[in-house]
């Protein structure tokens, strides 16, 4: 009976101290804080009390590579920009990479990559795509790159750009005829709409494409988590989780590049 007792006593102890490492282990887990908004579908989305979505998921991928938790802070586009300059966040997830970001941040190697589009009211007959934007107006949301990359095709200045701060607010613009299209990225533009259901249509061919990656601050901290970032995605590249990830979100493949190689 005694010897019963002492396995029951020891068997107990050992649950407690299994738990007790098990939330030692828990609280010393080092912390990811990545910025994102809570309705950027296809990307990240709230659902419930989760992140979800495309880029959502790829970062949960490399946070589980590198033994790190995701402390999500999200909040509108403007705000994302303000906390990854601040240091409120470490990194976000569909943020382009250019030569302009570059200036301010080091980018790790390329997730995925995007091209801009356009998006029209449904009711639009005239607009088929880039070239009838001449003497039109397009929005885009505030901060956003797609707005640098219609400048770019547009180097005579026949296109009025706009912005406005938030995604909706561009979305109803053009639904209600007050701007003439909305340049986002494709995928975006097209998770969203069909998404929110829309009256909204893309029109056109895709234009500017842009790798796509996770942008750090030029600092100790960022140095090192773009180390770790870098080496998460080579590994889950070459193994076929970012395909994996794109096709299940896209049912295409866009973690490689459409343009042709630069010889």
């Amino acid at each position: 009976m005694k010897g019963y007792k002492f396995a029951l006593i020891a068997g107990a102890l050992a649950l407690l101290s299994g738990c007790d490492n098990a939330a030692d282990k828990s609280a010393e887990q080092p912390v990811l804080r990545v910025g994102a908004t809570p309705d950027g579908y296809p990307h990240y989305f709230k659902q419930g009390n989760e992140i979800k979505g495309f880029s959502a998921e790829i970062l949960q991928a490399v946070a589980e590579k590198i033994h790190y938790k995701i402390e999500w802070v999200t909040s509108d586009w403007v705000g994302v920009l303000g906390s990854l300059e601040t240091g409120k966040v470490d990194t976000v997830g569909n943020f382009a990479d250019t030569p302009e970001r570059r200036k301010k941040y080091d980018y790790s190697v390329p997730y995925y990559y995007s091209a801009a589009a356009l998006a029209v009211s449904v009711n639009n007959n005239s607009i088929h795509g880039l070239s009838d934007m001449a003497g039109k107006t397009v929005a885009a949301e505030l901060g956003s790159n797609y707005a640098k990359v219609l400048k770019e095709f547009d180097p005579e200045n026949k296109i009025k750009l706009v912005t406005f701060e938030g995604s909706d607010v561009v979305f109803n613009s053009v639904a209600q005829g007050k701007v003439d299209a909305f340049v986002s990225g494709q995928v975006i533009l097209l998770g969203q709409i069909k998404h929110k259901n829309l009256p909204l249509k893309v029109v056109g061919e895709t234009f500017g494409e842009k790798q796509v990656a996770l942008p750090f601050r030029k600092d100790a901290r960022g140095e090192e988590l773009k180390a770790k970032v870098d080496k998460a995605l080579t590994e889950l590249r070459a193994d076929g989780t970012l395909k994996k990830i794109s096709e299940k979100w896209f049912d295409t493949d866009l973690t490689v590049s459409t343009q042709p190689a630069k010889g």
